[in-house]
């Protein structure tokens, strides 16, 4: 996989991109490569890019807060976060269902069209 988000820091000293880097040029040992994923995924970006709001939709509401999975966050946030690959897709899939009113989720049709 690749990572969406290089330059975040997974640790005060190591970027994603160094530690994809050292995973691709073997340099992490075997017993840690199961356990990194989990622990990388959200900062790194490893996921493909989703949509919170579904294929085709975007949140119009994006200052909106809504709790998710007990934690409270702007709906822009999780938009951001779904392009970022931050969220697993399973989760995009089911986010959209429980955030489309809340967050305004709509068709964006027109590009060139700001939703205020």
């Amino acid at each position: 996989r690749q990572i969406s988000n290089p330059d975040a820091f997974v640790n005060p000293s190591e970027t994603c991109k160094k530690l994809q880097e050292d995973g691709e040029n073997g340099k992490i040992p075997a017993i840690l490569c199961d356990r990194i994923p989990s622990e990388i995924n959200r900062v790194c970006g490893c996921n493909s890019p989703c949509s919170v709001c579904g294929n085709g939709m975007q949140v119009t509401k994006p200052d909106k807060s809504v709790e998710v999975d007990g934690e409270s966050m702007t709906c822009g946030r999780l938009q951001s976060d779904g392009f970022s690959g931050s969220i697993k897709s399973n989760e995009c899939a089911r986010l959209s269902s429980r955030i489309s009113s809340e967050c305004g989720c709509q068709g964006s049709d027109d590009d060139d069209d700001d939703c205020d």
